[in-house]
């Protein structure tokens, strides 16, 4: 067994962070330290930040529009050479 493992708290002791705290869980106020990337109490992302979506809305309806007219196109010319 290695020597660098801590000791199992006492039972019925309760946990208190360390003095040097930098920053706090965004979510519920835990304590973060060092560069630890996820809260330990809630396991939100306590640093990591989502990037906003992207504008795809209007290329989406862009090439909606383009297959509807192609797929009117396509119905207006069978409809002419069969009638």
């Amino acid at each position: 067994m290695s020597s660098l493992a801590s000791p199992p708290p006492a039972p019925g002791a309760q946990w208190s962070p360390p003095a040097a705290v930098g920053e706090w869980c965004p979510l519920c106020g835990a304590a973060l330290l060092g560069e630890q990337d996820w809260c330990l109490h809630c396991g939100a992302a306590a640093r990591t930040r989502l990037a906003a979506t992207p504008r795809w809305r209007a290329p989406v309806a862009a090439v909606a529009i383009v297959l509807l007219v192609s797929l009117a196109i396509l119905i207006a010319s069978l409809v002419k050479l069969i009638g």
